[in-house]
């Protein structure tokens, strides 16, 4: 995924991220991602979760719980924060996101090589 948002990058794309995404970045990173990993995150611009965003979070949870579907705290504030925001999600996990007032998309997948 690091190499597909380089290229993004390279192509002019202004790339964000929010207090989740870092969050959940340091809770899985390992001791030898760590010098990539800052440096990618460096070039990504940081969206703020705003009084906006944050109530925008929680009328998604409302909404899509009276339709007896979970979102889970993390994945409502990325879509508040994006809605907030007007970005795009970029995500493996599109299924998280269901709201249809933001924009969700999955990245290529890389070729598997045998």
């Amino acid at each position: 995924m690091s190499g597909f948002l380089l290229r993004l990058l390279a192509e002019g794309h202004h790339l964000a991220t929010s207090c989740v995404n870092i969050a959940e970045i340091e809770r899985g990173i390992r001791p030898g991602e760590r010098q990539a990993t800052v440096h990618l995150l460096a070039r990504l611009r940081f969206l703020e979760t705003t009084r906006e965003a944050a109530a925008r979070t929680g009328r998604y949870q409302r909404e899509w719980q009276r339709r007896g579907h979970t979102i889970h705290m993390a994945d409502a504030l990325v879509a508040g924060t994006a809605r907030a925001h007007g970005a795009i999600i970029l995500t493996d996990n599109v299924k998280h996101f269901p709201m249809l007032d933001i924009r969700v998309i999955s990245p290529p997948r890389a070729s598997v090589k045998l």
